[in-house]
């Protein structure tokens, strides 16, 4: 039985600027691409004593289209390749992606009903959110199945106890009409992605316009790197002096990417600094003078996270790697 397993969610530690740290994997959801047991009926939990395989290189950019993404998961979790229907209208395209995906039950159960209702209400609360209230698990999935016109849900459920049990749904998401197949297809593979959460992180990157960019990378056998490039708003303070007005927008980005100096730098040196933080690529700045006669300074800064993930698919670290940047940026807390 082929089968991979990643977290919904890429556990981080909550130091996410030190690079040194190893992550420990702890699967929340194993993926199962086929039902077939071939061992009496038994379905077997996913052994992580073996470190994924990885190929060195660039993971993941800013221009790594959703479909792109979807694929590169999907290869990852010993899934089929997604199923794409497209249809055309007019000048217009829409299209229904649709991936078999296996939901596990969290825990072993003494009888096989509990093992199947503990496996649907995995499925139900990754697909939806929420498990309803006063209504058993697998009739709300049944429901979710029905809406989305995907089939019935099937379970696998092993001969023997303690029971385990994986429920396979077609996780199905269909576009809106869009100019072109290309376009539509990555917004259909863009819900699919949503909602299976492997990748939670770094479609939140992709998808706000300040970062600029960011390239995630490998270099086996377990270190891992993302540079991003993001852009800061003018600062709230103005200044009589253009180049005060880049000082400060300088200071403010350094002590937030780089809180924990152990020096302090005067305002003067703070331009100085933060290029000498990540000397590859200078920060830019664009100051503009505003209605009160005072500049205003933004400032596009490139900085890098770095971690050793022993246990991670690259997708997986990649997605770790977005978290540690989000963290250190305060946008997720």
């Amino acid at each position: 039985m082929a089968c991979a397993a990643v977290d919904v969610v890429a556990a981080a530690s909550d130091d996410a600027c030190n690079p040194a740290a190893v992550s420990t994997y702890s699967p929340a959801v194993a993926a199962v691409s086929n039902p077939s047991t071939g061992n009496n009926g038994t379905v077997s939990k996913c052994n992580n004593a073996q470190p994924p395989a990885r190929t060195p290189g660039i993971i993941i950019t800013k221009n790594t289209s959703y479909f792109s993404i979807l694929e590169q998961l999907c290869a990852e979790l010993s899934l089929s390749p997604p199923a794409v229907e497209v249809s055309k209208k007019s000048e217009e395209c829409a299209a229904t992606l649709s991936v078999r995906y296996g939901f596990p039950s969290s825990e072993s159960h003494g009888k096989k009903v509990d093992a199947q209702e503990d496996a649907a209400r995995i499925a139900v609360l990754t697909l939806t959110g929420d498990v309803e209230g006063g209504k058993n698990a697998r009739a709300q999935l049944n429901e979710y199945c029905q809406q989305q016109q995907c089939g019935k849900p099937d379970y696998v459920v092993g001969d023997s106890a303690p029971f385990h049990c994986t429920v396979f749904v077609h996780v199905v998401h269909r576009s809106l009409a869009r100019p072109s197949e290309p376009e539509a297809k990555d917004e259909a593979a863009r819900g699919i992605l949503a909602r299976l959460g492997h990748t939670s992180h770094i479609l939140q990157m992709s998808h706000d316009p300040r970062f600029e960019s960011f390239s995630a990378s490998c270099k086996p056998p377990s270190a891992f790197e993302l540079i991003t490039r993001y852009h800061f708003a003018r600062h709230s303070e103005g200044d009589k002096s253009k180049k005060m007005a880049e000082k400060m927008a300088a200071e403010r980005a350094l002590w937030k990417l780089y809180p924990d100096l152990d020096r302090k730098p005067e305002l003067d040196q703070c331009k100085n600094k933060l290029q000498e933080l990540y000397p590859q690529e200078p920060p830019k700045y664009n100051a503009e003078l505003g209605d009160d006669g005072l500049y205003y300074s933004e400032v596009s800064v490139s900085f890098m996270e770095q971690n050793s993930y022993d246990d991670l698919s690259s997708l997986a670290a990649a997605d770790d790697l977005a978290k540690r940047a989000l963290k250190r940026l305060g946008l997720i807390s």
